[in-house]
């Protein structure tokens, strides 16, 4: 596999200063399920990078299956809204059974499904979750550490000289000195951002329990490559599963706004404008693989009077009636084709230039995006409209 080329950017991890000690873990729990999990505040680094609260193991399971079995969503599990079941869809591919047991990191999920986790998270709880970005986890992941990697790397990940070959449950391993476990090794974990601004191209971090030690550093990252989609039965392939073998990607989540302040966000995003234009239809080459997208631009206006630090908005196709082509948050009337897309705009934390500065009240940020190419055909959908709302914001302080 190869790694992906670093970003030309300055990380705000670069020379973190360490904390004095773990800081105090808080308890999360999902209401109307029995489970719950822990999150550690980090307070970043003043002008560089914004507090934040991240999850110290990586989605289990067990946390995952209560999503996509939710019964308070529009529908069931239906391949639209949310994933086929994991179990059912494992067994064409031939990914040992072992490897979805309730306490073991959730693995072969694509970046539609780990947003749309997040999403659901979000309205559960009342907080606003969403995906590390590069520099949120790196700085997370490091906890002061300024090797490359951590001096004792097997007390502290599953790798392929340690791992028996699968992953393990999380938390097993030593944390690091904010408290989080197997930021690396274990699995790959999803980073929010996507390695070339807004063009479709997930990166992960960390590494997992098949990498050799030696690729095991805190600025490892990775790309998605054909071995880990190839053997999807599915045409078009799915964008909920990845159907390899090495079972080798999850994700931990990020808070960047509690409960309390749900009303006032939603109120701030209900005012933000966002209009959106086809650009063109695309495709989006891995080695020999394509994938089909439509490029859409999008302008974002602040028609609120408060600052934003972050804005989320997702994106999505209208049908003839200009209708939202959607159910739920996302979704198609085709199975298994999401036709939605999550973008930042702003994000304090970016470890891009583009999206770090605030959005001001009347100000306007414009960018553009892809989204999975509809299959549908009129009237269900219009191929070339498309439609979009801010979902979540970030106030300044």
């Amino acid at each position: 596999m190869s790694l992906l080329i670093p970003l030309l950017v300055v990380l705000a991890c670069d020379r973190p200063t360490p904390p004095p000690q773990a800081p105090a873990p808080e308890k999360v729990t999902i209401p109307g399920t029995p489970l719950s999990f822990e999150v550690v505040p980090v307070a970043g680094t003043p002008g560089k990078l914004a507090p934040f609260k991240i999850g110290t193991r990586e989605v289990t399971w067990a946390e995952f299956n209560a999503y996509f079995e939710s019964k308070d969503l529009a529908t069931g599990v239906d391949a639209v809204t949310r994933p086929t079941r994991a179990i059912s869809y494992f067994g064409q591919v031939g990914v040992p059974a072992h490897f979805l047991d309730a306490k073991r990191p959730v693995t072969n999920v694509r970046w539609h499904s780990v947003v749309s986790y997040c999403d659901w998270l979000s309205k559960k709880t009342g907080g606003y979750w969403r995906l590390p970005t590069e520099s949120e986890w790196e700085f997370a992941a490091r906890a002061g550490e300024t090797g490359a990697a951590p001096a004792s790397l097997d007390d502290a990940a599953w790798h392929k000289g340690n791992s028996q070959g699968r992953t393990h449950d999380c938390g097993e391993k030593k944390p690091n000195a904010l408290g989080l476990y197997d930021t690396l090794g274990n699995l790959w974990e999803y980073c929010l951002e996507f390695d070339k601004g807004t063009e479709f191209a997930p990166v992960l971090k960390g590494g997992c329990w098949s990498s050799p030690p030696d690729q095991l550093t805190f600025a490892t990252r990775h790309g998605v490559p054909l071995a880990w989609f190839e053997e999807d039965p599915n045409r078009p392939r799915s964008v909920w599963w990845l159907t390899n073998k090495d079972v080798s990607q999850g994700f931990r989540v990020v808070c960047v706004a509690d409960a309390a302040d749900r009303e006032a966000r939603a109120a701030a995003a209900a005012k933000i404008e966002v209009k959106v234009g086809f650009v063109k239809e695309k495709v989006v080459k891995t080695e020999s693989s394509q994938a089909f997208f439509a490029e859409v631009a999008v302008e974002v206006k602040n028609g609120g009077d408060k600052t934003l630090d972050e804005v989320e908005v997702v994106v999505y196709y209208l049908d003839e009636k200009d209708k939202p082509h959607m159910v739920d948050v996302a979704g198609s009337n085709k199975p298994g084709q999401a036709t939605f897309t999550l973008a930042w705009p702003v994000l304090a934390n970016s470890a891009q230039a583009a999206p770090r500065a605030p959005l001001k009240p009347g100000e306007v940020r414009k960018f553009n995006a892809d989204i999975p190419q509809t299959f549908d055909a009129a009237p269900d959908v219009n191929p070339e409209k498309f439609g979009g709302r801010a979902t979540n914001v970030r106030f300044s302080k």
